[in-house]
């Protein structure tokens, strides 16, 4: 383990002790590790070689009454380079002065939001939520269990061994509070692991004999086995004997010790943050940077800055091998189709009673109680459902497929209304996600609570392969739900969905969802450790404002989200290729609160995002308005074969004011007449949506 590696260089001790310390502090102050930082040179080393290590006090110094000193060593296996450790310092503290010690204290800076870093379309092998894992489901991990802790997602995965957690002794962490993968400064994802400590614990009663406390190593290693929870749960899987987590070569771990874990410490806390995510471009490995803040007993007392990790023996293309011999394409679809709830069935749980969709034990729905319901004509994109396989009518639980259709009529409105030739992307992530709300009822999940709960879409990942247009026939959606987990009155349930065509895949991706009451939903206060783009004065004078176009190629009356464009600066946005804004007054009377939806009146998410892409639709116009004839301009939407992220943590309901939507270009490509963006939009002072990756190209 990294720990032991690091840990076996202790002889700065030893080596303090031969030059003296000892008769100077006289057995009143004991020994503790401040600062370090870990490279590693090479691969961990197996059973049978040995470490040798050239260890160097540089300085003694005294501040104040306390005794410290700096020193740095080379770790060497064979001769060859293992690991360095520089500007050690460590000291002697007495009881008094351990006492008085403040812990962590983070600066501003360490706090300060940035972009974490992802592969160019990155997606997680396996749809991820807020989730939480108990005792019981990590020892089901330690022992290579992954459905028993994470779900039916990861059933049917072709491995013998499934590797898993540390277990014995390097049991670390007992249980999981909380995993989110938007969350973080980084906002890329954080998990944070809890541990309980007994005063009899082996860490305690070894280091030292008659001074008791956990090693600094060892709560490195701590923070690595909670950010493996992370990894395993993200789809990174593979067979125990093939895999290694070890440190990058050459990526330099700070260590900052402020506190210890003693006797009488009852929990400790792990909150890692992750920072990057990627694959190396040599050979596929996949690899983790991440920053990590050990508490005890609610104080943070050991901050680790850049943990490295890296899975050898894994590469990118054995995980997408594994996930894709699971994937739902390979479910065998039954030609012979039968309508098992037809459209009057569906039309029912819109709009009228519960149990004439479901059966009488919804019947409590019809009057008394009140339901998450379908959306409404003429939103209701859901017009019968074909098939229903691993899965029973009340019974929650992950793995149920079913199959969905939906007739695309030649004259929609939509296209009428999008001035577009093509499905717009609001009503195409509506065709995918409306099915996972039927089958949330389909099992029952309203009767979990005696609380009456709304559906609310949380977030997902996409990519559209192929356009929709008026021809395009009968959509056949396949969804599957991953995973179902019940923490504090919420229910969080993840899906993967893929929406297909006549000519092949039109859509693919997975997403999540949430049971929230009413109360939740009201006390919601939006994404978290974010900051938008502001622009500058600059920018500011730069830039034009206008009222938002209405005429072709932009969307008419019904489906224009923006009305006034507050801000556009072409050169503006971090990277000078282009900022964004526009705004728009919430109507409670617009058509789209009476059919999204019925007794629970919200604006629909997917229309956010609408509203983000037509702010992309005026700066390509801007880009290339010159090369094309704007009457007959046909934007693609999403761009095809690019993968994008949406996040909700909110909502707008109609007596909320003030709609703004932002969006900062991140990529111009002049060649395909694409653009590529990140925004935010928010209602009244709130940041509730946030949207990565998307992609416009005109066709």
């Amino acid at each position: 383990p990294t720990c032991i590696a690091v840990e076996a260089g202790q002889a700065d001790l030893f080596l303090s002790g031969y030059q003296g310390i000892d008769h100077i502090t006289k057995g009143q102050a004991v020994y503790r590790l401040l600062d370090a930082k870990i490279t590693f040179h090479g691969p961990l080393p197996k059973p049978g070689k040995v470490i040798r290590y050239d260890i160097h006090i540089d300085q003694f110094f005294k501040q104040d009454e306390t005794y410290l000193f700096r020193f740095n060593f080379e770790g060497t296996v064979d001769g060859q380079p293992l690991l360095t450790m520089t500007e050690g310092c460590a000291g002697f503290f007495t009881q008094a002065e351990l006492d008085a010690g403040k812990g962590i204290v983070q600066t501003k800076l360490e706090k300060r939001p940035q972009a974490g870093k992802l592969p160019n379309n990155w997606q997680a092998p396996v749809s991820m939520s807020i989730e939480s894992y108990s005792d019981e489901q990590l020892n089901a991990l330690r022992e290579g269990n992954l459905v028993k802790c994470f779900g039916e997602t990861f059933s049917n995965l072709s491995l013998n061994r499934p590797v898993g957690l540390p277990g014995g002794r390097m049991t670390l962490v007992h249980r999981i509070l909380n995993l989110d993968p938007a969350a973080g400064r980084f906002g890329i994802g954080q998990i944070t692991g809890e541990a309980d400590i007994h005063a009899d614990d082996w860490f305690l009663s070894c280091h030292f004999s008659d001074d008791q406390v956990m090693p600094g190593t060892l709560m490195y290693e701590c923070c690595l086995h909670t950010l493996r929870v992370y990894l395993l749960r993200m789809g990174w899987v593979g067979e125990e004997d093939e895999i290694v987590y070890e440190p990058i070569i050459g990526e330099v771990s700070q260590l900052k010790c402020r506190g210890q874990v003693i006797e009488s410490t009852k929990k400790v806390q792990y909150e890692i943050t992750l920072k990057e995510i990627g694959y190396k471009d040599d050979d596929g490995t996949p690899y983790v940077l991440a920053d990590a803040l050990m508490s005890a007993d609610g104080r943070p007392i050991v901050q680790m800055n850049n943990m490295s990790v890296q899975l050898s023996g894994l590469n990118k293309k054995k995980i997408e091998t594994l996930w894709q011999d699971q994937a739902i394409s390979d479910v065998e679809i039954n030609n012979e189709k039968t309508v098992l709830f037809d459209y009057d069935s569906i039309y029912a749980f819109a709009n009228g009673k519960p149990s004439e969709a479901f059966g009488d034990r919804y019947k409590v729905f019809d009057e008394e109680r009140k339901i998450a319901r379908l959306p409404r004509p003429p939103y209701q994109f859901l017009d019968r459902i074909t098939s229903i396989k691993d899965c029973e009518p009340w019974i929650l639980k992950a793995g149920g497929i079913i199959e969905a259709e939906y007739d695309v009529p030649e004259d929609e409105w939509y296209f009428k209304e999008d001035r577009q030739t093509r499905m717009p992307f609001a009503v195409l992530l509506e065709v995918a996600l409306q099915p996972c709300g039927w089958l949330a009822a389909y099992l029952g999940s309203a009767l979990t609570s005696d609380t009456d709960l709304s559906f609310r879409n949380l977030g997902g990942n996409g990519t559209q392969l192929l356009a929709v247009t008026p021809t395009t026939g009968t959509l056949t959606t396949q969804i599957k739900i991953t995973n179902v987990s019940q923490s504090g009155g919420m229910i969080i349930q993840n899906y993967d969905m893929e929406v297909r065509c006549d000519e092949g895949i039109v859509y693919k991706g997975d997403t999540y969802f949430g049971f929230f009451s009413k109360q939740s939903l009201a006390d919601q206060v939006g994404i978290r450790d974010t900051t938008p783009y502001e622009p500058d004065a600059a920018s500011s004078a730069r830039g034009t404002s206008f009222p938002y176009p209405n005429t072709a190629p932009y969307p008419d009356d019904m489906m224009r989200m923006v009305n006034e464009i507050t801000l556009f600066d072409p050169q503006g946005g971090p990277d000078g290729l282009g900022f964004i804004r526009g705004t728009t007054s919430v109507d409670p009377e617009r058509w789209f609160f009476k059919a999204h939806f019925f007794e629970d009146p919200v604006w629909p998410g997917s229309l956010g995002l609408e509203s983000f892409i037509q702010l992309l639709k005026v700066v390509a116009v801007e880009q290339w308005g010159e090369e094309i004839d704007q009457d007959q301009c046909d934007f693609e939407v999403m761009a095809l074969n690019e993968t994008h992220h949406w996040i909700y943590r909110g909502q707008i309901i109609p007596k909320d004011e003030k709609v703004t939507v932002q969006a900062v270009i991140t990529e111009i490509d002049h060649t395909n007449k694409l653009l590529r963006a990140d925004g935010f939009l928010t209602v009244d002072g709130r940041i509730i949506y946030q949207m990565n990756d998307f992609a416009l190209r005109i066709a």
